[in-house]
């Protein structure tokens, strides 16, 4: 199995995947990080970018995810660009890596940019004959994923779980080099909370710590 974990913003890919990619990796199974966005255009000053994918990298590296990728669609307005040319992008990255398992965002997401990475990826993934993709899940990110509106076809309703429990600081300890990024507790990004939302999940299924995904195909043979 190879993995490609799809995010739209600098830190999506931790929030979201984080202790999934720290206990693959000690599997022996390489995962992939693609991050579509530089999180900062349009929103802070230019120094933002670079010093968020300077974060991204030092993310990555603490969780022993294979490698990391970049692409430069403009932040918060991926509803302006050709959504052709996203998927195409991810496409490139599919192909390029030879990936047969890819993460990406759950598509009522809070977060505009979120939901077209969403709707580019299952694109990209759509089982034609040869598709290389054989399983697609989505995933939490934390202060978008629950902050939209409750209403039964927008919530996240995971029905596959991981057990990070000896993943979980690790997470957090990812988490923490988005300097820029986190935030005190009692906000979803906080170290504290990122627990908390491990621990529920966890304790759904009868762990002390999970992180959860939903599963959207599965065409193993």
């Amino acid at each position: 199995m190879s993995v490609l974990i799809v995010a739209a913003h600098p830190d999506d890919e931790i929030l979201g995947c984080g202790g999934f990619i720290s206990k693959m990796q000690k599997r022996g199974v390489n995962c992939f990080s693609l991050i579509l966005t530089d999180g900062a255009t349009g929103r802070y000053k230019p120094a933002k970018k670079k010093a968020l994918a300077k974060y991204a990298l030092a993310a990555n590296k603490v969780i022993g995810a294979s490698n990391v990728f970049f692409e430069d669609f403009p932040n918060q307005k991926l509803d302006e660009v050709s959504i052709t040319s996203i998927i195409k992008a991810i496409e490139r990255y599919i192909k390029r890596l030879g990936v047969d398992c890819v993460f990406t965002h759950h598509g009522r997401d809070l977060n505009i940019d979120h939901r077209i990475i969403y709707d580019a990826t299952i694109t990209a993934c759509r089982p034609l004959p040869g598709q290389q993709v054989k399983t697609l899940y989505t995933y939490m990110v934390a202060s978008s994923t629950e902050w939209n509106r409750y209403e039964k076809d927008d919530i996240f309703v995971p029905n596959v779980f991981l057990d990070i429990s000896e993943e979980i600081e690790t997470k957090i300890r990812a988490m923490k080099c988005y300097k820029t990024e986190c935030r005190l507790y009692p906000h979803p990004r906080s170290s504290k909370a990122i627990r908390a939302y491990a621990h529920y999940q966890g304790l759904t299924v009868g762990l002390e710590y999970a992180e959860s995904f939903r599963l959207i195909r599965d065409m193993r043979g």
